[in-house]
């Protein structure tokens, strides 16, 4: 979702290490030698706390208390939804952090630290969500997306396929993200596995628009009048890609003026 975690997630433009921008000078120094216990700090549990916490109470507010699915299915079948919406919020704030939300501005340490964390627990939540699915993908679960022969259709097949494409591109930032990573790989070729998580989330929007749309497209049938949690992933989801966008905008009029 997995899942961007770049280590110069804090600029306001993307970097390769040891190039300044903004003013932040050499991101090869600093964060990259943090210990890992650093990444669970008081902070980071706050944001583990809610991001991950508005994930489930939402899933359960909208499939339990205002839908009819039981309890029995919280263990798995509810959790997984939560992990799945979780993953991207922690995926899309990776993005964020520093460029939309800028509520660690006042430390830049800090902040590596939270777009670390950010980047790494969404790409382990999705790789959760991977095993959750797998465990739970059968016609019992998922009829909408079987043929009557029991084999998936058309729609099933688009979705998992895409599913798993996006979660295999998030592999790359997160492996990068380890501190000796700049320096062996060299810079050129460190930014661009770090593009890898843009991607990633174009195949995680594919994939949630292949699960969900026909769903979005019938708001008679939402529980409690609550949006499917793939379409609230969506707009998560959709949040850095337009934001990338709108940088890259900005700096392409600004060289067209400048």
């Amino acid at each position: 979702m997995p899942c961007g975690v770049p280590e110069c997630y804090d600029l306001h433009v993307d970097c390769a290490p040891g190039r300044a921008s903004g003013g932040v000078g050499d991101m090869t120094n600093d964060h990259s030698n943090l210990p890992p216990d650093r990444l669970w700090q008081p902070t980071t549990a706050k944001w583990f706390a809610a991001l991950f916490g508005a994930a489930l109470v939402y899933a359960i507010i909208r499939d339990h208390l205002a839908g009819d699915v039981p309890w029995a299915h919280f263990p798995l079948f509810i959790l997984n939804k939560a992990t799945s919406l979780a993953a991207v919020f922690f995926v899309a704030s990776s993005y964020l952090v520093g460029k939309v939300f800028h509520w660690h501005d006042h430390d830049r340490a800090l902040r590596l630290v939270v777009i670390k964390f950010c980047g790494l627990t969404g790409f382990f939540l999705a790789g959760v969500h991977a095993l959750f699915s797998l465990a739970l993908l059968s016609p019992a679960y998922y009829a909408k997306y079987f043929d009557p022969d029991g084999r998936l259709n058309l729609e099933g097949e688009v979705a998992m396929a895409v599913g798993v494409i996006g979660l295999f591109l998030l592999m790359s930032p997160a492996i990068t993200t380890l501190p000796m990573m700049p320096k062996a790989i060299g810079g050129r070729r460190w930014k661009r596995s770090q593009f890898a998580g843009y991607v990633a989330l174009t195949f995680v929007v594919a994939h949630l628009t292949a699960l969900g749309i026909a769903g979005w497209l019938a708001p008679a049938g939402w529980n409690g009048g609550l949006p499917p949690i793939s379409l609230v992933a969506l707009v998560a989801a959709l949040v850095p890609l337009l934001a990338k966008g709108k940088r890259v905008h900005d700096r392409h009029e600004h060289g067209e003026t400048g």
